[in-house]
């Protein structure tokens, strides 16, 4: 069974294994939901640690952060592609378009924004409750 929601979670989780393997049955309609559900939970993540209008540093330094955690190449998260998403999510810029690069980037800064805060189950699981709300209110 393929399910977007599920395998994200288990991302966020640590179980990552199972999550490459619910991947890799992904058919053309899971991908489009799990992209979405991936750019709600950033959303969702971004707008619990930063604001908008506030001063460009600390994005910055997240940014570097994060791909210092989870990019040890320095190859596979552009860092301007990084910066853009988190402002966007705060409403700063326009929405980045979906592609591969996006994916990752956003991958990265979920999982680094979600280990900063040190959620419980409970807590990753409101995460993706309120991003599986922002992808339905987008299509309402």
């Amino acid at each position: 069974m393929t399910d977007p929601h599920a395998a994200l979670r288990g991302l966020l989780a640590g179980r990552l294994r199972g999550h490459e393997r619910r991947l890799r049955r992904f058919a053309e309609a899971d991908w489009r939901r799990y992209a979405d559900l991936l750019a709600g939970a950033l959303l969702v993540a971004v707008r619990r640690r930063f604001v908008a209008g506030q001063d460009r540093a600390p994005v910055i330094r997240f940014v570097a952060s994060a791909r210092e955690r989870y990019d040890p190449t320095g190859h596979d998260v552009d860092p301007v592609l990084a910066e853009a998403l988190i402002w966007a999510a705060l409403g700063e810029r326009p929405p980045v378009p979906d592609s591969a690069a996006a994916i990752v980037a956003r991958t990265v800064l979920l999982l680094a924004l979600l280990e900063d805060e040190g959620l419980t189950d409970s807590e990753r699981d409101e995460i993706l409750a309120a991003a599986g709300a922002c992808v339905d209110d987008t299509r309402t």
